[in-house]
């Protein structure tokens, strides 16, 4: 269950913050960074491989928080995830800066 997302960081963010979901963004080793809602999804992103992965003690939480990214990030995904073929643009009409 390999779920990549094609695109940098600050697509990353602007994919999470129109998720609406209120929370905390940290770095933390080996390119990783962890977004953490206050109800207890934890979304990991690795930069070096673009590899997605969904945690959270409560189940609610980590549900809500991947319907929520993955209908916030539309086409940015390549890979399988919960037996679903998930295809997305692998070029972008925006470069992947701070400033869109």
């Amino acid at each position: 269950m390999t779920l990549k997302f094609s695109g940098g960081y600050a697509k990353l963010q602007r994919c999470m913050s129109r998720t609406g979901l209120p929370g905390k963004w940290r770095e933390l080793k080996y390119g990783q960074w962890q977004y953490r809602t206050k109800k207890g999804g934890v979304l990991n992103w690795w930069e070096t491989t673009g590899t997605i992965t969904f945690q959270g003690l409560k189940d609610a939480a980590r549900e809500e928080l991947e319907r929520a990214f993955i209908a916030s990030a539309g086409g940015r995904f390549i890979g399988r995830y919960r037996d679903r073929v998930l295809s997305g643009r692998l070029r972008s009409l925006y470069p992947d800066d701070e400033s869109r």
